[in-house]
C-alpha cells in the first residue's frame, strides 16, 4: 500500500500544529507566493547571533600619522550574516527557503525581531 501523502496546505497546517505544540506561537509570512511558517527568536538565540561578527582589515591613520593596518567590524557583512543567522533558526517551514529566495532572510528576520519584541508594527498574521 503507497503512503498517502500530502497537500502543501495539509503539510503548512501539521508544521503549524507540531510548532504550536513545541513553540507556543508561530507565524505565517506569505513572500512571492511561497508561504513560510516561522517562530520567535529565544534570547539565547538572539545572544548567539548579536555575537557573530565578520571582520575585515582596514588601512588607518594611527595619531603619528602612520598608515596601519586594522582589523574592524565588517558591518554590512554582519547584518548580512546576523539576518541570515535568524532566519534559519526561526523558519519552520519550508526547508532551505534561505537559500532559495534572497530576500527571504531580510523579511523573515526583521519580522522575527519586530515579534519577539525589538519594535515596529506587526504585518504578520498569528496561525
Amino acid at each position: 500500500m503507497k503512503p498517502i501523502s500530502l497537500t502543501q496546505e495539509e503539510q503548512i497546517q501539521q508544521v503549524i500544529e507540531k510548532g504550536k505544540k513545541k513553540f507556543g506561537k508561530v507565524y505565517k509570512t506569505i513572500i512571492a507566493d511561497e508561504t513560510i511558517i516561522w517562530r520567535k527568536l529565544k534570547r539565547s538565540e538572539y545572544k548567539e547571533v548579536m555575537n557573530a561578527v565578520i571582520m575585515k582589515d582596514e588601512k588607518v591613520v594611527n595619531e603619528n600619522g602612520v598608515e596601519e593596518i586594522r582589523s574592524v567590524m565588517d558591518e554590512d557583512a554582519t547584518y548580512d550574516l546576523r539576518q541570515e543567522m535568524i532566519a534559519d533558526k526561526v523558519i519552520l517551514y519550508p526547508d532551505k527557503i534561505v537559500e532559495d529566495m534572497a530576500a527571504v532572510a531580510d523579511v523573515i528576520s526583521t519580522e522575527c525581531m519586530i515579534k519577539s519584541g525589538f519594535g515596529g508594527a506587526p504585518v504578520t498574521e498569528e496561525c
